[in-house]
């Protein structure tokens, strides 16, 4: 599942790997992913493939947007939709996930100090 493991043969890493183990996001610049609906997951990743959306260079969901295919984009969305929302004060609040450092991200992101 690219949500857990990635694709190191496409040179996708997991959503984990920057979004944090919970995926609940890494405060106060990458946004967590649980508890969105589907439908705005999919229109959030849409915009990223076709470049409505960008960050700070270097931009790099644009970088792994470029590498999903459709049924990717499909099966995340509809995976992180599908998991638990978390409790109010851990949704209000995310923090900085024991197992992210900016300086071990997966990619170089202009959003990350």
């Amino acid at each position: 599942m690219l949500v857990s493991a990635g694709h190191a043969g496409r040179g996708l890493p997991a959503c984990m790997a920057c979004h944090g183990g919970k995926l609940l996001g890494l405060a106060p610049v990458v946004p967590g992913l649980i508890g969105l609906p589907k439908d705005y997951l999919l229109g959030q990743l849409g915009a990223w493939k076709n470049g409505t959306r960008r960050a700070l260079a270097p931009d790099c969901m644009v970088q792994i947007a470029d590498k999903l295919n459709g049924e990717d984009v499909a099966a995340v969305a509809a995976w992180l939709a599908a998991q638990p929302t978390p409790d109010k004060k851990a949704a209000a609040a995310p923090t900085v996930d024991a197992a992210i450092n900016p300086k071990k991200l997966p990619l170089r992101c202009g959003s990350m100090p």
